[in-house]
């Protein structure tokens, strides 16, 4: 084509023994434009071939691509020919010329914006309408129960978070799915039931709790659809967390957090609760101080907190109060050992006698007085113990002993008593609790630390293992105090310390002697911070998207909540 239209206009140039070079300049410049352009349809084709393969991944423009302006080609081939021959020429056809467009740039089209990983591409019913197969934008394939999609759907539920109905599992088989239709782009499907008694149904779901839900309900059908272990039990919103747990030394950063900015920010609700599994300390700080410091007030600034941050604190089994209050004076110390601060008391966790630990996070509030105090980490201890002991720590954590007390510290009124006045009557309980010091979970991590030397009862070790566990436990116990492991730290007046009693081993603050303090008490159970924290995170979800709202973020596993929480991170 290029030798026929050039002979034409140029007839003694194809004479010219030069003309293979002027040829193949021309036929160079022209191959070079068009690759240009042909370059631009490939990077477009590729973009849009690669929104379900990269999809949720940032898509950069594509760069303009500048071609020659047409004068320019055309002053470029006649300073070629010119110079093959020396002949005069005229001037060269412009059909053969590639014009551009005004600017003398080509600008690609945008590129579409990239396919989410739960997007739904694709899905229909099979198997008569039984199950439905879903297609997602990370290319992941599942088939689910059409039965599951009926019984799950949140119409179910009423304005209480209940099934409005119990006999709706009895109709479920009456429900065949006829068609399932991806909606607004795949952020939805539309799936339509045909119903055995006569009519149909249609219901809605939300493409990011299919997505979710498809590993765990669902049949993988390719390689990206990999399913999720079977759930079992309950879970955690903490879990990752807690698996990423980092034992820590004397040398530890406190996490400090303002009481006022806590109680107005479930940004920081989060942060705090996550703080009481890594590090399992805090401080925070502008508690205030009471109205009053008698007993039934002492308390108050922190039990109110306790309860906006998380709820109430765990009642005890005969005080009047859920918070407990001890005193610098030497009518607390008839309480016993544990409210008199001149007795020194080695480094432990609370509630060692109560079966199971109940208080997970510990609330210790200075109401009056500023003092030194310190605490230590178990999970540090127990990893020490295992790296350079593995026998004792194998014994630490599979011999059980008992923690054990007769409570007879209040009066059948919830009033303190001192355990030494024989005219007060008591309203005695009995504790006990039998364990491993560590305790280990299901994988094998760290779960719990139990450790009070005080409240430790009489011991059933078995005779076989009774020497080599007591020279594990004297070394457990001398660890506890070891200045290696221990963090000081100031306490001052209106703020409170918080540990995770079930990691965290503290000691007797060390108070001024010229010094009044009163300091009060109390706990939380761990499934109160489990389901707080998990509201927490439901609540940033749908902060994040609205249209994960409650209906698709309440009534379902923890292990289904974290991907959905994830997916809207």
């Amino acid at each position: 084509a290029i030798l026929a239209q050039v002979k034409r206009p140029f007839p003694q140039l194809s004479e010219s023994p030069r003309f293979p070079c002027v040829i193949a300049a021309m036929a160079a410049t022209i191959l070079r434009e068009e690759t240009k352009a042909l370059m631009t349809q490939w990077r477009q084709s590729l973009g849009h071939r690669s929104q379900s393969t990269f999809a949720g991944r940032k898509v950069l423009p594509l760069p303009t691509t500048p071609v020659a302006p047409a004068a320019t080609q055309q002053r470029h081939l006649q300073q070629v020919a010119t110079s093959t021959s020396g002949l005069s020429m005229p001037p060269f056809p412009s059909a053969m010329l590639r014009e551009a467009p005004s600017g003398d740039r080509v600008t690609a089209p945008p590129v579409a914006a990239p396919t989410a990983p739960h997007s739904v591409l694709s899905c229909m019913p099979v198997n008569n309408g039984k199950q439905v197969v879903l297609e997602f934008g990370d290319e992941s394939r599942y088939e689910v129960h059409s039965q599951w999609l009926r019984d799950s759907n949140p119409s179910n539920r009423g304005a209480d978070f209940y099934r409005t109905s119990a006999s709706d599992v009895w109709n479920l088989k009456k429900y065949i799915v006829s068609q399932v239709t991806p909606v607004e782009g795949g952020r939805r499907v539309e799936v339509t039931y045909d119903i055995a008694t006569g009519g149909q149904h249609t219901e809605t779901f939300e493409a990011h709790w299919l997505h979710a839900f498809a590993p765990f309900v669902g049949k993988a059908l390719n390689a990206s659809a990999v399913p999720a272990p079977k759930i079992q039990g309950t879970g955690s919103m903490l879990g990752e967390l807690y698996r990423k747990r980092m034992p820590w030394k004397s040398d530890v950063e406190m996490p400090t957090f303002e009481a006022a900015t806590l109680v107005s920010s479930e940004e920081e609700q989060i942060k705090f609760l996550e703080a009481m599994i890594c590090p399992g300390i805090c401080l925070i700080k502008g508690v205030g101080t009471p109205e009053k410091l008698e007993r039934d007030f002492a308390g108050k600034p922190i039990e109110e907190l306790v309860f906006k941050l998380i709820g109430k604190m765990n009642q005890h089994p005969v005080r009047s109060t859920n918070f407990g209050v001890m005193r610098k004076t030497a009518e607390s110390a008839k309480q016993g050992a544990d409210y008199d601060m001149s007795n020194p008391l080695s480094m432990h966790t609370d509630h060692s006698v109560y079966q199971g630990t109940p208080g997970f996070l510990q609330f210790l509030y200075q109401a009056e007085g500023s003092v030194r105090s310190k605490v230590c980490d178990g999970l540090a201890l127990a990893e020490y113990v295992k790296e350079h002991h593995p026998k004792a720590y194998k014994l630490l954590t599979e011999v059980q002993m008992t923690h054990s007390s007769r409570n007879t510290l209040y009066t059948p009124e919830g009033a303190p008593r001192s355990v030494y006045d024989e005219e007060t009557a008591p309203a005695p309980f009995e504790l006990v609790n039998t364990h491993s010091i560590i305790e280990l979970d299901a994988a094998g991590n760290v779960e719990k630390v139990v450790q009070s030397e005080t409240k430790r009862g009489v011991g059933a070790v078995p005779y076989e293992v009774y020497d080599d566990f007591m020279e594990a436990y004297e070394l457990w116990t001398k660890l506890v105090e070891d200045d290696r492991f221990i963090k000081h730290f100031d306490w001052p007046e209106g703020s409170a310390v918080v540990t995770n009693n079930w990691r965290t081993l503290h000691g007797r603050a060390s108070v001024p002697r010229e010094m009044s303090r009163t300091m009060a008490f109390g706990y939380v159970n761990k499934i109160l911070v489990e389901n707080r924290y998990r509201l927490l995170k439901q609540n940033q979800a749908e902060r994040a998207n609205p249209e994960l709202d409650s209906q698709w973020l309440t009534r379902v596993p923890n292990q289904v909540l974290e991907r959905l929480v994830l997916a809207s991170e």
